[in-house]
């Protein structure tokens, strides 16, 4: 029910802004861009909170095109840790708010014992332009064959 709640916020926020047309579209100029995801992540199979950072490199397909590729890392930081690097696809589905996924390998540590899976990762982020840096709320979730999470954070991103 909070997903729900907060996807249709996040989608209300944006249709308020998108009356506003001379808002910044420097990034929409770049064709690369890093972005760093810190937030908190609920693991429902341990039914807990984690810290959350994730890391990408995403490069544009062609100049002002709405897709983007490239690679991510997320690692969970609990009792035992979860890294998990993705190929990534980047769509913007309206000005200033993306949707990122893509399938992956999961590395994790458990109790002296490591194993890696096949997993996925999804991410919706919404953007504003501040200076050269774009910021906003992340909403992300992440599956293997051991565990899902949900997280919630804060995006910072750096087109170049």
């Amino acid at each position: 029910m909070k997903f729900r709640l907060l996807v249709i916020l996040l989608l209300l926020f944006n249709l308020a802004f998108a009356q506003d047309h001379n808002h910044d579209h420097d990034h929409d100029e770049h064709r690369s861009h890093i972005g760093l995801g810190l937030g908190a992540a609920s693991l429902f199979a341990e039914n807990e909170y984690a810290p959350i950072v994730h890391l990408h490199y995403l490069y544009r397909v062609a100049p002002h095109s709405p897709v983007s590729v490239g690679l991510g890392l997320e690692s969970i930081l609990d009792d035992h840790i979860h890294n998990t690097l993705s190929a990534l696809v980047n769509y913007e589905l309206l000005p200033r708010l993306s949707i990122v996924g893509g399938p992956g390998i999961t590395f994790a540590e458990e109790e002296e014992e490591s194993h890696r899976s096949m997993s996925g990762h999804m991410e919706l982020i919404y953007e504003f332009s501040v200076g050269e840096f774009h910021l906003g709320p992340m909403l992300g979730f992440g599956f293997d064959k051991e565990e899902s999470h949900a997280s919630l954070g804060i995006h910072i991103g750096f087109g170049f």
